[in-house]
């Protein structure tokens, strides 16, 4: 999505710090939005289509346990803001991440994005602005629609005009993120589903979900900013590009892992790309007022 090309010398190679860069705009595009989506006001929004509004940030850091191409350390937070009005849903969200490489550059990617998704889950409009030490680096922006038939189409306004087609069964992050809830409390092991999210460069995703066993209240890790009697489930999630059929031995483009809690809030986040891994974790968690809507 994001593609900024530096000096050969920073991190070991060009090839290397592209691929590197894609995958923090990917980061910043699907899994910030899909995190904060899962605010719900109880279990119960697993039925419907209420959502509660939230301000959560998380602080992230570079997964230590595994190699990174190049990375001594990556250091950043996430602050996510969804509002809810009679319309619709709003996501305002701020992402910024320092990265140290190996040759001495040290650079800060900063992603601003707004998203709005209608209350049946069929329209979406998006606009996603980033960039490298203060300077734009690119933009999206643009809007999709589902029809009767589940299928539906994308144009994107920014970085160039496009437009997609969506096959049958798409499902934007609202909706796609009361299904892993749904899921999770009647003991599904997961599913898979197309996935729009605004994606310029992806388009779509395939997404396979995967459901562990729920966990009970009293186990050990439960976090201090969530209520005791919350259940917890173990999430993880297959990225593949639409290109690629999940069930026929396709590479995902990336992976998200998570612990979902009975009320929809996430915590302990991983997130692994080829090039790096970041950790996360919830350190500040707000509900907002929900409007009255008759």
């Amino acid at each position: 999505m994001y593609v900024i090309l530096w000096p050969h010398q920073a991190l070991g190679g060009v090839g290397n710090v592209t691929n590197m860069i894609r995958s923090v705009g990917r980061f910043a595009a699907s899994f910030l939005l899909l995190s904060v989506f899962l605010f719900s006001s109880s279990v119960v929004f697993a039925q419907t289509s209420s959502l509660r509004p939230a301000r959560a940030i998380y602080d992230l850091h570079l997964n230590k346990d595994r190699e990174s191409a190049g990375i001594l350390g990556v250091k950043g937070r996430m602050v996510a803001e969804y509002i809810e009005d009679c319309s619709g849903f709003i996501l305002n969200q701020g992402f910024i991440l320092r990265f140290s490489g190996s040759s001495g550059l040290d650079f800060v990617n900063d992603l601003q994005a707004s998203h709005w998704e209608s209350r049946d889950g069929d329209i979406i409009r998006f606009n996603l602005t980033s960039t490298i030490d203060g300077k734009s680096v690119e933009q999206e922006q643009g809007r999709a629609e589902l029809g009767p038939g589940g299928a539906g189409n994308a144009t994107w306004d920014k970085p160039k005009a496009l437009h997609l087609e969506l096959p049958k069964g798409t499902a934007f992050p609202a909706v796609f993120s009361r299904k892993v809830l749904a899921h999770a409390i009647k003991g599904s092991r997961g599913f898979e589903t197309p996935l729009f999210d605004g994606s310029h460069e992806a388009g779509y995703y395939l997404v396979s979900i995967f459901i562990g066993d729920k966990l009970a209240p009293d186990a050990a890790g439960h976090h201090k900013l969530l209520a005791k009697t919350l259940p917890r489930w173990p999430i993880r999630m297959a990225y593949y590009s639409r290109q690629d059929q999940p069930n026929r031995g396709g590479v995902p483009e990336f992976e998200i892992g998570y612990t979902l809690y009975g009320d929809g809030v996430t915590d302990g986040l991983t997130l692994d790309y080829p090039e790096f891994g970041l950790k996360g974790r919830l350190v500040e968690l707000e509900y907002l007022d929900q409007p009255s809507c008759e």
